[in-house]
């Protein structure tokens, strides 16, 4: 007996060439993943290299430098205040035993005694000691002050030079992003200059072979090619103008489907169609009116909507005469060319001798 279409294979066939497809996809996008992060290995704008086009090195070595005097000058205030402190500790020791020994030496004029010559050398000694604690004290304000108004100057130079290089910074980070935007775009369009023509190629396999056999290849391949375009135009190019490609690409799709299912009811393929035919035809209606089929024994069944109805048994279709549809006009059931039997008008085999109708 002769097969008039190819067998489909078993579920476990289909399935599986169903999941080599989707890893064929995956291992299809890598590899463009690979060939597009080649294609963008070009050098990108370097901060240090803008930056040192607006700022010399000579002001940043003069900021350096200002900030160094001004840590340095911090360290010599600290460590004069920290000896300061310390010697006004020795001043006030100092006062208080002098007082104590112009307590005592009151006491012995008070009684009108003699001060012990060892008691007079020792004040005598504090006092020298005090003065001299004092009068270094005066050259640690003096030194202290000096410094200060040193580390105030600097710190001046240091806020001026410091505003500077911010400003220029602010011009540098400006160029910054202009380059940076220059650098996306030109590594876009490589990129893009790849992935669009493979794209194109490979929709092209897929307009073509998508119904064929071979489906699983040429979907694959799609679909991976358009995820990676659309990856890559949204990561280069700016939002404001990736939502409008973006929406572009799905107008374009919603409105090609649109237009194949359009095509699918005013010039259904084939294969579609004969496929309807035969569902209307297992119902007993007509595939184009939808009326029911009152053919032979089912010439007086009663029908109702939506009810399929089962032929009494030993009711065969060659026992029928041939049938228009009264409704629409259309033949339903003929005489088979070559056996005489009587056959299904609108499909494609006789189901008596297997003769392919002929247009």
């Amino acid at each position: 007996m002769e097969i008039k279409q190819k067998a489909k294979g078993s579920w476990g066939v289909r399935f599986f060439i169903v999941v080599m497809g989707i890893v064929l996809g995956f291992l299809f996008y890598w590899l463009l993943s690979f060939i597009e992060q080649d294609i963008g290995t070009i050098k990108r704008p370097n901060w240090e290299d803008i930056r040192r086009e607006y700022i010399t090195e000579q002001m940043d070595d003069n900021q350096e430098y200002l900030k160094s005097e001004v840590a340095r000058l911090n360290r010599q205030i600290e460590a004069l205040k920290e000896q300061q402190r310390t010697l006004g500790s020795t001043i006030s020791s100092l006062r208080t035993t002098m007082n104590q020994l112009l307590a005592i030496h009151q006491q012995y004029i008070d009684k009108e005694e003699e001060v012990p010559a060892e008691s007079k050398q020792t004040l005598d000694e504090k006092e020298a000691t005090f003065l001299k604690s004092q009068q270094k004290d005066l050259e640690y304000i003096e030194r202290i002050s000096f410094l200060v108004e040193q580390r105030q100057q600097k710190n001046e130079e240091l806020t001026t030079t410091s505003e500077q290089i911010k400003s220029l910074e602010e011009d540098a980070r400006e160029d910054q992003k202009e380059r940076y935007k220059k650098f996306k775009f030109r590594v876009a369009v490589m990129k893009l200059s790849f992935l669009v023509p493979v794209f194109l190629v490979v929709s092209f396999l897929f307009m073509k072979y998508r119904t064929s056999a071979y489906w699983p290849l040429v979907w694959a391949g799609f679909i991976a090619a358009f995820v990676k375009v659309a990856f890559v135009a949204h990561h280069y190019f700016p939002t404001e103008y990736f939502k409008y490609i973006a929406l572009l690409v799905i107008i374009g799709i919603v409105l090609r489907i649109l237009v194949y299912l359009i095509k699918l009811i005013a010039a259904p393929k084939k294969d579609l169609l004969i496929k309807q035919y035969q569902q209307f035809y297992d119902k007993h209606r007509c595939p184009v009116c939808t009326k029911p089929i009152k053919a032979g024994p089912l010439r007086y069944a009663g029908w109702k909507e939506k009810t399929t109805v089962v032929a009494p048994q030993g009711t065969e279709i060659d026992k029928q005469q041939p049938y228009t549809c009264p409704a629409c006009g259309t033949n339903l059931y003929d005489k088979c060319e070559k056996c005489g039997n009587i056959r299904h008008a609108l499909l494609p085999y006789c189901e008596h001798c297997g003769t392919e109708k002929t247009e």
